[in-house]
């Protein structure tokens, strides 16, 4: 589309999860401080005399929205499937957990993300996920089926 502008906010989290049957380390307890880019695309906004003219969204509606839908529920929690043994534990202790039941990989984790965000209404074009200063994983929202995501039984974690 014509006129269109790519926008992005940067987030970051920290959480935990764990792997379960992974062959190397991430089979084990562990934490990421994840980097999130939220890139938005979409026509700025003509209509003169409006606050946020020329703005195809306001950097400030942005941020608040992501950090009530993805950041507030992932930010130090341990990031969970369902099936980890530890996870019993962490909640009868009172630890934060967010069962989101798929694997908890950076890919999954970038999809789960990108269709929050999109069925939120944001006009969201991409969500990377930095899982380590050197790993991310990226996402299209348009390639993710309007019933949600495909998440992957089997991924990576690079510590």
């Amino acid at each position: 589309m014509l006129h269109e502008v790519s926008v992005c906010k940067i987030f970051s989290f920290d959480a935990a999860h764990q792997l379960v049957g992974h062959k190397g380390k991430c089979a084990n307890v562990h934490g990421h401080t994840y980097k999130l880019e939220v890139v938005l695309k979409g026509k700025p906004i003509a209509e003169e005399g409006r606050s946020d003219e020329g703005f195809v969204v306001d950097f400030g509606d942005i941020k608040e929205l992501v950090k009530e839908r993805v950041v507030d529920r992932l930010d130090h929690a341990f990031l969970a499937k369902g099936d980890e043994p530890v996870l019993e534990a962490l909640k009868s202790s009172g630890s934060k957990t967010a069962v989101l039941s798929f694997r908890t990989t950076a890919e999954n984790l970038a999809s789960y993300i990108a269709y929050t965000l999109k069925t939120s209404g944001l006009p969201v074009y991409s969500v990377k996920l930095w899982e380590t200063p050197t790993a991310w994983a990226e996402v299209l929202a348009g390639d993710i089926p309007e019933e949600g995501p495909s998440y992957r039984l089997y991924g990576g974690c690079d510590l």
